[in-house]
């Protein structure tokens, strides 16, 4: 596989996980998290800029401290009801952690390549 197609498959599965955390929000009626969750990936793509990049690996790690968090607050409702609470301990754990890996893949050398830490000025020659 190529370094460009590595970084493609690398944004696919942030992005995937940004939908992920939309719809979460989306459950909760946060409708501003929820446009930024799908615009982000968008705008990060068609901008290339590494601000755009910084914002998205941003916007991951704080879902996966809510991915988190939502976990704590149900598995407390379950256990305190009497209801298994395992299953889903682990299912909000593993998606908490695959969004916290789609964070730290965005800075691998060969997506930060493709997002300029600032843009080039043209040079007169």
């Amino acid at each position: 596989m190529n370094v460009a197609m590595g970084a493609a498959m690398i944004m696919a599965f942030a992005s995937l996980f940004c939908v992920i955390l939309a719809a979460h929000f989306l459950r909760m009626g946060a409708m501003t998290g929820v446009v930024v969750c799908l615009a982000l990936p968008i705008v990060a793509v068609l901008t290339r800029a590494r601000w755009a990049l910084r914002a998205l690996q941003a916007v991951l790690l704080l879902g996966s401290v809510s991915w988190i968090v939502t976990a704590w607050h149900i598995g407390a409702a379950r256990q305190a009801a009497g209801e298994p609470w395992l299953r889903m301990a682990v299912i909000l754990g593993t998606v908490a952690a695959l969004s916290a890996l789609a964070a730290g893949l965005l800075s691998r050398r060969s997506v930060l390549a493709r997002f300029p830490a600032a843009p080039v000025a043209p040079t007169d020659a």
